[in-house]
């Protein structure tokens, strides 16, 4: 896969975000962005630009923002879910996060040692990316590092070669968690999937390594909501 080298500012995605109404067109969007971000030169504002329009928004043939499922739970979510949602869909904007959580935090993240060392997560880092650029690889670790560090599996102290690294369970908002779902949904092109599949192996679970309990009390908030909705044993959307 390829290295992962740009930073995002979530404060600036945050920004961009609320700028992209639907139906806008994508030219508009652009230049509403650079207006935004006076303080950053043109050539950062454009590798934002770049990284919310490819990674969060959705668009239409004719390059209209559209209502993308991301866009419809960000728009209505509370400040607290919006910041787990950019965490969530950055951290997923790269496959290798999902692969650094299911084999360096998962398997120990119940362990009464739940430290990871910064070497082995330099070994999975270049067993998976397709360079032999000691700056990508250097540079796609640290990337990695902040990403996990912001959906909760990993909690991290120091810097540098003598920063430490522990396994931890995220505990995504309950609204952040029912987008996961949806987002599975999507991917899989299907309607729903067995309601007992959603706290035990779905993404949400798999990407913060969340415990049952949590999944479950998630699973029931995004029901009661109307986020999700019960279809016989199978969980779905309206």
């Amino acid at each position: 896969m390829k290295s992962w080298t740009r930073t995002l500012n979530l404060d600036d995605a945050h920004t961009l975000l609320a700028l992209a109404e639907t139906g806008s067109t994508q030219l508009a969007w652009k230049q509403a962005c650079h207006r935004a971000l006076p303080g950053l030169s043109v050539a950062r504002r454009r590798e934002l630009i770049r990284l919310v329009r490819d990674g969060f928004l959705a668009w239409t043939e004719d390059a209209r923002v559209a209502n993308g499922v991301f866009q419809q739970i960000y728009n209505d979510a509370p400040a607290t879910a919006q910041m787990d949602l950019v965490d969530l869909q950055w951290a997923l904007s790269h496959p290798i996060t999902l692969i650094a959580v299911e084999h360096l935090v998962a398997p120990i993240v119940n362990q009464e040692e739940t430290e990871i060392s910064l070497n082995t997560v330099e070994t999975l880092v270049a067993e998976h990316l397709h360079t032999n650029s000691p700056e990508s690889l250097r540079k796609t670790r640290t990337v990695l590092l902040g990403a996990m560090e912001g959906i909760g599996t990993l909690i991290t102290r120091g810097t540098g070669q003598h920063r430490s690294l522990r396994a931890s369970r995220g505990t995504p908002h309950p609204i952040a968690f029912g987008y996961l779902v949806m987002r599975e949904l999507q991917e899989r092109g299907a309607r729903g999937m067995m309601a007992s599949e959603v706290p035990e192996s779905s993404l949400g679970v798999r990407l913060t390594q969340c415990g049952e309990s949590h999944a479950r009390y998630c699973l029931e908030w995004c029901l009661q909501a109307g986020l999700l909705h019960l279809h016989g044993d199978e969980i779905g959307v309206a």
